[in-house]
This record gives C-alpha cells, structure tokens and sequence, in this order.
C-alpha cells in the first residue's frame, strides 16, 4: 500500500534567495500531492531526503560532492553542468510537473531501498558526511603547525547533555543511545548544567531554547567559551513555533538546530556527526 501525503526534506545547494522564494512557494500550494516537499533550513541538522542543485554553479556542484549523495539521500540537478554526471538532471527554464516527477522518481528509488535495508543500519551516522560551516583552509597556503592551533581536540569520550524541563526527551534518547554506549545527562536549568559540564566531559549540549529565565544564545556562548580548546557541540531543541535567529546563532557558535518531534533514527543520524558512536 503507498503511502499518503508523505512529506519529503530537501537541502538545497547553490540557489538564489529569488530561486529559493519561487521553490518554496511552488512546495507550498502543492499540498495535495501523493509526495509533498519542504526545504530545510540552512541551520537544521536533520539529514535531508534529497539534494537539489543548481547545476549552474560550479561552487554548488563540489559541495554536492561533499555530501556524498547516494540511492538513501539521492540529488537532482537543475540546469546544465558543463561536466557530465551521474546524476538526474531537470533542464531549465523549470517545467514544474517535470520537477516533481524527477522527485517523486527519486524517492521511489529511496524508499524500495529503505524497505531492503536492516533497519540497525539506518539509524547508525558513521557514513554521514559533515556538512560545513565555514569554508575549507587552504592547506598550501596556512602553515601546519598554525592549522594544529586551530583545530579544537575532540572530548575524550563521549557523553550527552540535555537540559530541559521535562526528561522525556532525554529518557528515549539514552534509551536508543545505550546502544552506542553513550551516557545522556538530564538537568532542568542551567545553572545545573554547569555543575555537569564543570565535573564532566560533554561532547554534545542539547538546549530547549524556550525554557524560561535564560537567554539560550547567551548560555551557547559561556558553553563554547568554557571549552574553547575542546570540541563541544551545542544544538538548540526546537518546537515549530519557536523562531530560530539564525544570525545570531551563527554569532554564538551555535552548531543548529533539530526538531523536538523528529523520530528516533532522524535524531540518530544528525548527532552522529558529533560524537564517535560505536556498534
């Protein structure tokens, strides 16, 4: 039996605001599709369904090659390379139902794959590749010894804190992360947080930004400035009407931001690029 109204993540790579405003809006009126699509936004973590590239932009297709598309998180390209590639490609000027059909292919694709794969498998992150923040050093050219300095160490083990109200959330994810061997705190505030932080190795700090009496890009900064010569992630845990500053956050050293409500091996794949997660 298909499923109904499947809603599908996209990333995109290499678009104009002006594209991005057109895609969205087209995404938006086609609510009644069998297969409906959304963009991620460029600060969220969850892993996408799909790349879709501007094949226009030399730029766009080596990060496209960063991320390692495969048959699970497939790409479309839109235009012309000027370099032939293994990929599905849309001409331009766009003729949406052509669109949507080259997607809804894909997606086809990803799921019969989906269905034959160990279920285990899909929600370990080791092969899922680091999306980048900034952009890459010229080795050539920075001295190795400075690029060492640079480089923050990663903690010596591996250990989750969440802090939030309530312990739900935390309760399934040690739950899912004792697989891993992965030990998940829980505090309720953060002045509790830092007692954990202080007497603790942390590698990931999971934030609910909507708690009361603190300024969560405010706590990102005391986090990332307490351990700025170890590697530390902070993630915000957002509900939908929580508005994301990304300027600010990207100001904080924020690392993004993940849905509350993503289900388990979504949660799985984004926090794996942070921690070393073991089988």
């Amino acid at each position: 039996m298909k499923n109904h109204h499947a809603s599908f993540a996209i990333r995109f790579i290499g678009f104009s605001a002006r594209e991005v405003n057109i895609f969205d809006a087209t995404f938006s009126v086609e609510q009644n599709r069998e297969k409906q699509y959304f963009r991620l936004p460029a600060d969220s973590l969850q892993e996408p369904d799909l790349y879709l590239v501007n094949a226009d932009d030399l730029k766009a297709l080596a990060t496209l090659a960063d991320m390692e598309p495969n048959n699970l998180r497939p790409a479309l390209l839109v235009g012309a390379p000027n370099v032939e590639l293994p990929f599905a490609t849309v001409e331009r000027p766009i003729r949406w139902l052509k669109l949507f059909d080259a997607l809804d292919s894909l997606m086809e694709r990803r799921l019969i794959m989906l269905a034959k794969q160990n279920p285990a498998d899909t929600a370990l992150a080791n092969n899922v590749p680091e999306r980048r923040r900034r952009e890459r050093l010229d080795l050539d050219l920075t001295d190795p010894q400075e690029y060492e300095r640079m480089r923050s160490k990663p903690p010596q083990s591996d250990r989750i804190l969440v802090i939030d109200n309530q312990s739900t959330f935390r309760d399934d994810l040690a739950v899912a992360m004792a697989h891993h061997v992965v030990p998940v705190e829980w505090v309720g505030n953060p002045d509790a947080a830092a007692e954990v932080y202080a007497r603790q190795t942390i590698s990931v700090v999971l934030i609910n930004p909507q708690l009361s009496s603190f300024d969560p890009y405010d706590l990102c900064t005391t986090i990332k400035q307490q351990h700025k010569n170890t590697r530390i992630a902070v993630i915000f845990l957002i509900d939908r009407n929580f508005a994301y500053d990304h300027v600010r956050a990207r100001q904080v050293a924020c690392d993004g931001f993940l849905s509350r409500h993503l289900e388990q091996p979504q949660i799985l794949l984004a926090l794996g690029k942070f921690l070393s997660l073991r089988r």
